[in-house]
């Protein structure tokens, strides 16, 4: 099997960096066979997964970075069956390695994957839209996807002074709450038909004033807010937190109780499980993947892909 890794060295703000030299060390020492890309720019890590899972041999791709770069690596897998996945953290939320049961640090992970030949299977989520040429396009997610003030807040996040800033003493990942609460009173809501799939059945919504909705595959994003307590990254469906149809402040007061996990049965928000869901929009709103930037959108729609992604170093 072919060692392959893909280092974002500029992870948390390019601490990384350090990560990466211990990585090699590592691997020197214990006479490991592998080449590795370095990403200098956005859908590297995409380009580097698709070169290196397209030539029909198994392939261990070993990826390091944050949320953003893994979901890069996973958008470019050619071959699922022929991928065993192992990330390694070095970002500021990790939100993906959390949610999968993924324990201890970058070498500790590296170091369970490199000395056994089993995997687990998990779900991922596929997005499609149209975009902005009138393509149908997809994009795959580990995390989580969504539109509205999360997205939103993602968007932000990319670029934030704020979340360089906090990477600096470790809280890289508060970057997101922050955000969260300006957002909430600033960002425009939209109106939309919501249109559920789930266990064979098909159930139609009409929501007002839709102030987010998050697919979830793990249970927290945005640095560890748990928006759906309950989802299984292996339950072979997705979780959706919609919030919509009360105000902003009513919205604000109950971030407390979504921050501990104890939202659900509140008010304007609601968890759902499905299988396949589509929302369509009055007004187009902002989309992430994982917290990578997708689109302004007026369709969108989430689906499970159940048992794809073969995870080792468990």
């Amino acid at each position: 099997m072919k060692n392959v890794f893909i280092v974002n060295k500029a992870s948390r703000t390019g601490k990384a960096e350090e990560l990466w030299n211990r990585v090699e060390e590592y691997l020197s020492v214990n006479k490991v066979n592998y080449e590795v890309h370095f990403t200098s720019g956005p859908y590297d890590a995409t380009k580097f997964a698709k070169a290196a899972t397209s030539k029909e041999e198994l392939v261990a791709l070993f990826v390091m970075g944050g949320d953003g770069t893994l979901n890069e690596a996973l958008n470019g897998i050619e071959d699922f069956e022929k991928t065993i996945y192992t990330p390694l953290p070095s970002g500021s939320a990790n939100d993906f390695v959390k949610g999968i049961g993924l324990e201890g640090d970058a070498l500790e992970i590296l170091d369970r994957a490199i000395h056994t030949e089993e995997y687990k299977r998990f779900d991922i989520g596929k997005i499609s839209y149209i975009d902005n040429e009138e393509k149908e396009s997809t994009r795959l997610f580990g995390v989580s996807a969504g539109i509205g003030v999360d997205a939103y807040v993602c968007l932000q996040a990319l670029d934030s002074k704020l979340k360089k800033f906090l990477n600096k003493f470790g809280a890289g990942s508060a970057t997101y709450g922050l955000l969260t609460v300006g957002d909430i009173f600033t960002m425009p809501f939209s109106d939309a038909k919501v249109t559920i799939h789930y266990d064979g059945k098909t159930t139609v919504r009409d929501i007002n004033s839709t102030i987010f909705a998050a697919a979830m595959n793990c249970k927290a994003e945005g640095g560890g807010i748990p928006m759906a307590p309950d989802a299984e990254p292996d339950s072979g469906h997705l979780t959706a937190f919609i919030a919509h149809d009360i105000s902003r402040f009513r919205c604000f007061t109950l971030l407390p109780y979504l921050v501990a996990g104890k939202h659900m049965g509140k008010e304007g928000f609601d968890l759902v499980d499905f299988d396949k869901i589509q929302i369509d929009m009055k007004d187009k709103m902002c989309v992430h993947a994982d917290g990578e930037h997708v689109g302004f959108l007026n369709s969108i729609t989430f689906e499970c892909i159940p048992q794809m992604l073969k995870i080792r170093g468990l």
